[in-house]
């Protein structure tokens, strides 16, 4: 398999084409006749990803966040990014990205986080945000539970007496989804991360926010990644590993 057909593979996943305008998705880095003997999926690229990648002998990366997000205009080596590029391209590694696109797709990167909270009767909006029910607890209790998911600390805005039953989630920044969350009568909304008075107004009006981080919450995302590729390449033999399922 080369990288022209994985990228067809990973189209039935999440359509390229409905990622925001704005993004920067698909082939980032690499040829589309470049061979495919090993996938890493990870959350983004960073100097860690690509020495896995390089230790593990896998040629390709499919990554959520996607680099040069901001359309870099150098490839200068003083400053991070800049020196990940100049590795990357020494390397000859292949880099996917897949962002706004898996987060609108069916599963998706919410359909990961609900799945890591243990959210049960999962219903799809779309905003690309999820609602689900969870096991009757107080918000402190439920709190505790998401951190424990996803092993970053909480941010938590509401009465912590609160009895929470249904929960809304939307991974990375979801502040957004509010007013859905709102309209939904949810009980509890996880996400990344919201402005400080954005979540305060929303538990002043009967939805508890809990903030749990930017990465965390889309970090699941990764080994759904993974799986979904893994059944579609199942007779190919491919490695497929996961960077950080933390």
């Amino acid at each position: 398999m080369n990288i022209a057909e994985l990228l067809g593979i990973l189209d039935t996943i999440a359509p390229f084409a409905s990622a925001e305008a704005w993004d920067n998705v698909g082939l980032l880095a690499g040829s589309e006749q470049n061979e495919v003997g090993g996938i890493l999926c990870a959350l983004e690229l960073d100097e860690d990803v690509l020495a896995r990648a390089l230790a593990l002998g896998c040629d390709t990366m499919v990554v959520h966040h996607p680099i040069m997000f901001r359309g870099r205009k150098d490839l200068r080596s003083d400053d991070a990014e800049g020196r990940l590029l100049r590795r990357l391209a020494r390397t000859d590694l292949s880099l996917v990205a897949m962002h706004t696109n898996f987060d609108r797709a069916r599963p998706g990167v919410n359909d990961a986080l609900a799945e890591r909270l243990g959210l049960t009767e999962v219903r799809h909006f779309e905003s690309g945000m999820r609602l689900g029910d969870t096991e009757e607890s107080t918000l402190k209790d439920f709190s505790a539970l998401v951190g424990n998911a996803l092993g970053e600390p909480v941010r938590c805005y509401g009465d912590p007496a609160k009895i929470i039953r249904s929960v809304a989630v939307m991974g990375g920044s979801g502040g957004d989804c509010i007013p859905d969350a709102l309209s939904v009568r949810a009980d509890a909304f996880v996400t990344g991360e919201v402005g400080y008075h954005r979540a305060l107004e929303a538990s002043w009006n009967g939805l508890a926010v809990l903030e749990a981080g930017h990465a965390a919450t889309e970090r699941p995302a990764a080994a759904l990644l993974a799986r979904l590729i893994r059944e579609k390449t199942d007779n190919i033999g491919l490695t497929i590993p996961v960077y950080n399922l933390s």
